[in-house]
């Protein structure tokens, strides 16, 4: 079986894991590197007075053919970093995500109504991803409206009520699975979510498969 890991800070050495590892740009880069296919992006945390000039970077990245998306980018209200600027950031983040039709991988903590509203108001046409989505149905049902698709992570081994239902009520072409920080094997991961959708795991990595080739290789809409 060949599984994806949509959202990964480590590229797993396993010849059986396709790994999309973020890679967080800051100001102060001078060189950039990659072993294989990536996203690039501001982090939320990274977020400061000069998060243009970061923002930049990951324009100029845009040429790389191993670079797959934008991000992670977001908003966190748990952070330390002005709220103003990761507003700003972010919007920034989207509309660079529009001009260089890549998929936007978006990290929100405590700011859902925020990003929802941010949402509607740029209406995207490329797709955002919803990374380490850890709440339940309702709001799943929220962001699966608005056009998102949604990572899946860790979270799901420790089947909470409220996130076993939005894993699955979600169709099955509008999610993803990944590692994100956690220290946890991908496969561990398949295996939850595929016994709360009570399919195999071959079914899953499948479908998985599908909707990452949709979202990050194919090409995108104009």
């Amino acid at each position: 079986m060949l599984y994806v890991d949509a959202h990964s800070l480590h590229r797993s050495a396993s010849q059986n894991v396709t790994s999309l590892v973020n890679i967080r740009i800051t100001a102060s880069m001078e060189v950039f590197e990659t072993d294989g296919i990536c996203t690039v992006g501001l982090h939320t945390d990274d977020v400061t007075e000069d998060w243009r000039d970061a923002l930049d970077i990951v324009e100029d990245l845009m040429s790389e053919k191993l670079v797959l998306g934008i991000g992670e980018c977001g908003l966190d209200q748990s952070s330390n970093a002005p709220w103003i600027h990761q507003v700003d950031a972010f919007e920034y983040a989207a509309d660079l995500a529009e001009r260089f039709t890549k998929p936007l991988v978006v990290h929100c903590v405590k700011a859902h109504d925020e990003l929802l509203s941010i949402n509607k108001f740029i209406d995207p046409i490329q797709q955002w991803v919803l990374h380490g989505f850890v709440k339940g149905a309702d709001l799943a049902r929220q962001y699966l409206d608005s056009g998102m698709i949604l990572t899946f992570g860790a979270a799901v081994t420790k089947e909470s009520a409220s996130l076993v239902e939005a894993v699955r009520m979600c169709p099955s072409d509008r999610f993803l699975l990944e590692t994100g920080a956690d220290n946890v094997r991908i496969e561990d991961i398949y295996n939850a979510v595929a016994k709360i959708r009570g399919i195999s795991v071959e079914e899953l990595c499948t479908a998985v498969h599908e909707t990452f080739e949709k979202v990050f290789i194919s090409e995108p809409p104009q």
